[in-house]
């Protein structure tokens, strides 16, 4: 009995022995793992802090100094005087500086009826304008989609297809239902590519953008060709008037509002400016000077500075590897760092190369499609990322970047990790305000140029119309470049209203006695 009891005390001192072992064992074991965790936890710290160095070092050539843009105020200056010289000179210039021999901005005693067709993209757009006074319009529009094909086919094709939307358009609305038989309509062609105009009636095609690259249009006038369209099809009874650049529709908008306003901008697809230039600092100008024209609005087709080197300084790996990928390469190498057409290109580059270093997506790049969840097309897919991306994720203010996260998944980059929508965010942030920048030293040399005690300028455009950071960047920095007294204003309609306006000042100098 005795050695029963003995035994089972052994027994019961071998369990707590065990017990106390595996106790000490489990502790030790958690103990390391713990540690393990938390040495875990600051390297992936520490690499987060280093990929974010590396981040900053990638992004650091897009970051301007005023310095910078200074230095871009005053080649764009040059360029500028350099282009209002002399046409033969313009090969060695980097801006052309057309002259569009609109010489008045509205008076408010316009007054009729206008069909406007604004050309400018992958789509174009129809209106009726009736002017009925100052601050007097009233507006109908619709707009036409073309198709792809029509893009880069052959020229007659495309104007013949919108001869058959105006025909269309006229139908639709029984606009011609109480006209008289022989009723034409003047019709305004705001067209928004470079050309050179010999008047208000006459454009010449330089070249084509915007993807655009129809045969058998540059060179030639275009308001020939679309006249001749138009002729084509039997009852279609409209003159073309006026040839406007989109520019100088927002100008005409703004300024039968603003008599302050003497700069239009475009901020959109692309980037363009005119403003109101005095005739005697135009050399090259072959038309007439008298009082009544004593200044006259310049198309800058200032998105072209930069074509021999003058941007070199500040143009980007990430810029020339876009630019030499794109249809026109060496060509509009300012509006490639600016506009709504290359934004979002300039972010996908950039996050490639982060993902192509691994600091982003890891596993995410693959050299050909698979079945993989983790395969992204819009990696390798050029064209991919849109301006609009850029603008929500560089407004996401979201606490775990939700809005991020929902964009990336919606274009293909599923689970997103935080880590990777805060980068992605910082590179959408750090390229829309160099752009914004860029645009505000452009702006900023027109004002500076026009010299008066205020200046209003009138603006279009997705970037302006909708980015709102963009928008408030461009303001601040503005404010910075100019001294003098400016504002900046929405341009409402301006391709359609402003180029109507453009047919009814013309119509209303040709009746007192002033011809184009």
């Amino acid at each position: 009995m005795a050695a029963s009891s003995n035994y089972v005390i052994e027994v019961r001192i071998d369990v707590l022995k065990t017990l106390k072992i595996a106790g000490l064992a489990t502790g030790a074991i958690a103990a390391i793992g713990l540690g393990v965790y938390y040495f875990h936890q600051r390297t992936q710290r520490a690499k987060r802090v280093t990929f974010r160095e590396e981040v900053k070092h990638i992004l650091e050539p897009f970051q301007l100094t005023d310095e910078q843009l200074r230095r871009v105020m005053a080649n764009l200056n040059t360029e500028m005087t350099n282009g209002l010289r002399s046409d033969d000179e313009r090969e060695k210039n980097d801006l052309a500086m057309f002259p569009t021999y609109v010489h008045h901005g509205p008076s408010g005693q316009e007054i009729g009826e206008y069909l406007v067709v604004d050309l400018g993209g992958s789509n174009f757009r129809v209106s009726h304008v009736n002017i009925e006074g100052r601050n007097r319009i009233r507006l109908n529009n619709k707009i036409f989609l073309i198709p792809h094909s029509l893009l880069l086919g052959e020229g007659d094709k495309l104007f013949d297809y919108i001869a058959e939307c105006l025909q269309r358009f006229i139908d639709d609305n029984k606009l011609a239902l109480h006209k008289p038989a022989d009723y034409k309509f003047d019709l305004a062609f705001t067209f928004s590519f470079p050309c050179n105009q010999t008047s208000l009636r006459q454009a010449r095609l330089v070249s084509w953008t915007k993807g655009f690259s129809c045969t058998g249009v540059v060179g030639n006038d275009v308001v020939l060709l679309l006249q001749q369209a138009i002729d084509r099809h039997k009852g279609l009874n409209i003159q073309v008037v006026a040839l406007v650049n989109d520019t100088v529709g927002t100008l005409m908008a703004c300024s039968s509002i603003y008599r302050d306003c003497k700069v239009g901008v475009i901020l959109g697809t692309g980037y363009n400016a005119c403003y109101f230039e005095n005739v005697d600092n135009v050399p090259k100008w072959k038309g007439v000077r008298d009082q009544s024209r004593k200044q006259i609005v310049i198309n800058t087709e200032w998105g072209a500075l930069g074509k021999h080197g003058c941007l070199d300084f500040i143009r980007t790996s990430v810029d020339r590897e876009l630019d030499e990928s794109s249809s026109t390469p060496n060509q509009q190498v300012f509006e490639k760092m600016i506009s709504a057409l290359y934004l979002g290109e300039i972010v996908r580059l950039i996050i490639v190369d982060l993902v192509q270093r691994s600091i982003l997506l890891p596993g995410r790049m693959q050299k050909t499609p698979s079945l993989r969840s983790d395969y992204n097309i819009f990696l390798i897919l050029r064209g991919s990322f849109y301006a609009k991306h850029v603008a929500d994720i560089e407004s996401d203010n979201t606490e775990d970047l939700s809005v991020t996260s929902s964009i990336l998944t919606s274009i293909g980059i599923h689970d997103p990790s935080y880590d990777d929508c805060y980068l992605i965010r910082e590179v959408c942030r750090t390229v829309s305000l160099r752009a914004a920048k860029l645009a505000a030293a452009a702006i900023a040399v027109l004002v500076n140029r026009l010299n008066q005690p205020s200046v209003t300028v009138g603006i279009d455009g997705t970037l302006f119309r909708h980015h709102e950071k963009f928008k408030k960047n461009l303001a601040r920095t503005l404010s910075r470049l100019v001294p003098r007294t400016h504002r900046l204003v929405l341009s409402e309609d301006g391709s359609s209203k402003g180029s109507a306006l453009v047919a009814a000042v013309d119509r209303r100098m040709r009746e007192t006695g002033f011809s184009s």
